[in-house]
């Protein structure tokens, strides 16, 4: 799976090797990742951020009307197969991730961007949500 995922990841970043189109779907999941990890005060590896980026990314897909929720699920339970973490952890400050957030090095104009599945293999670059929208995934209260 790894050796997979790096020849997958090599041949993006050789089509795009200074990221104006295609290389930023490589960024799925990193935009919440990095709040969250930021957050933890960096005791959440980067990696582990990620993972529960990717299914807040899912979630906000849903929200925004692009990706179905059998999908969302699907997102869900892959990351979860791996031993992954799915969800924020309840300690962690939604405010503070918020902030976190607006000072992303990705973000383009003052927006936050994300990058968004519309179904599962193909993304979307949006600027374009809310901070009420990322919030309804953050909270699992």
């Amino acid at each position: 799976m790894i050796l997979t995922c790096c020849s997958i990841k090599a041949e993006v970043v050789a089509e795009d090797e200074r990221e104006g189109g295609l290389r930023k779907i490589l960024n799925f999941g990193h935009t919440i990742g990095h709040a969250i990890e930021a957050e933890s005060h960096f005791s959440l590896i980067h990696g582990l951020a990620v993972a529960i980026g990717m299914v807040a990314a899912s979630r906000l897909a849903f929200a925004k009307g692009l990706l179905a929720a059998e999908e969302v699920r699907e997102v869900e339970e892959i990351i979860a197969g791996y031993g992954l973490p799915t969800e924020i952890p309840l300690e962690y400050d939604n405010d503070n991730i918020l902030s976190y957030l607006q000072v992303d090095k990705k973000n383009v104009a003052g927006r936050v961007v994300f990058v968004l599945p519309e179904r599962i293999g193909a993304t979307l670059i949006s600027d374009g949500v809310t901070e009420q929208e990322i919030l309804s995934v953050l909270r699992q209260d």
